[in-house]
């Protein structure tokens, strides 16, 4: 099976020649929910950034559906079936939350707009409920789900968010998550950056344990859980070595 998305040895970061990744291996499979954890510092948003465009990458590659994809512009995102919900600055707090979704739409025809729009409406109800109140004033739930509906709405392969709980109480991070792998089960790859380790991979399928910019373990979540170097790098301590 060829992954939706790979990343192949990555090195890269924000400022040349001072890289904040050295070597970040990983793949997501279709209808898979990845987890990226580690401790703070260890390069986990910054790995996301780079497959989004938004962080040069010097080494390795980025493939999507096989093919290359590295260091392709931001924009091209969306063409290749990608989505990205970053941690902050992901809604328009000014604009209603139908401009939110007419505006995710604006690459769309008129009908197909409308059609998605409408589905993101019967899968998040409360929105449709909120529609014309300015997002701004959303509880950060409902903030959440105003991102990934509008980051459906470009019908994406695969969706990848930074620390979608961030800020939620935790019934709400719940509730997410569990939206999370409910897109995952029909079909969409999910991969998720996140702090909440334990509770992200009790939903996940696969988790990735990253340290100082490196890709130090992965395998299912489940065995992960109760891996004691995993809780060993995720403490901190990432040079000690497995026995």
């Amino acid at each position: 099976m060829t992954p939706v998305l790979e990343m192949r040895g990555v090195v890269g970061g924000y400022v040349p020649d001072l890289p904040i990744l050295h070597g970040v291996t990983l793949h997501v499979n279709r209808g898979e929910f990845v987890t990226i954890i580690g401790p703070n510092g260890a390069g986990k948003s910054t790995a996301m950034k780079a497959v989004a465009g938004l962080v040069r990458i010097s080494d390795g590659q980025v493939l999507v559906d096989g093919e290359e994809f590295t260091n392709h512009p931001t924009e091209d995102m969306a063409d290749l079936g990608l989505a990205f919900v970053p941690q902050t600055s992901n809604i328009f707090g000014t604009l209603t939350i139908a401009d939110n979704l007419r505006l995710g739409a604006r690459s769309l025809t008129k009908a197909v707009a409308a059609e998605r729009i409408e589905a993101a409406y019967a899968r998040f109800p409360i929105l449709r409920e909120l529609s014309r109140s300015l997002a701004g004033g959303l509880s950060g739930g409902q903030r959440q789900m105003l991102a990934v509906a509008r980051a459906l709405l470009s019908a994406p392969r695969i969706i990848m968010l930074d620390e979608p709980s961030a800020g939620l109480a935790p019934n709400i991070v719940q509730e997410v998550f569990g939206l999370l792998r409910g897109l995952a089960d029909e079909g969409v790859a999910v991969l998720m950056v996140e702090q909440n380790a334990k509770s992200a991979m009790r939903v996940s399928d696969r988790t990735y344990v990253l340290a100082e910019g490196r890709s130090r373990i992965d395998g299912t979540s489940e065995q992960m859980l109760n891996d004691p170097e995993v809780k060993s790098i995720y403490l901190g301590d990432a040079g000690r070595k497995r026995t």
